[in-house]
């Protein structure tokens, strides 16, 4: 026995879906690349993650991804903005 299933594509939709999942992709990492200007230039982990709207969790991954921290005599955990926006370009550019 055979069954035939017939399979409609609309085209103009899928592309349409596409570029909009694209878009939404990018819009992302481009926020993250701007958001980045108004940090300090050795920012603390809470100023990095208030200012990009990420979690502990993503901090974490970042820096097992090889974000560079610096601990400072304090014991304070920082970043180095350059550092930051290296890193973003180099794992979630487009």
């Amino acid at each position: 026995m055979e069954v035939t299933v017939p399979v409609e594509i609309k085209v103009n939709e899928l592309a349409n879906e596409i570029v909009s999942q694209a878009l939404k992709v990018f819009d992302t990492r481009m926020n993250l690349m701007t958001d980045t200007y108004d940090l300090p230039p050795y920012p603390t982990q809470e100023q990095l993650k208030q200012a990009l709207g990420i979690g502990q969790d993503r901090l974490n991954k970042w820096i097992a991804m090889g974000l560079k921290k610096q601990i400072w005599s304090t014991g304070s955990i920082r970043f180095d903005r350059e550092e930051v926006r290296r890193f973003l370009k180099e794992n979630f550019e487009v």
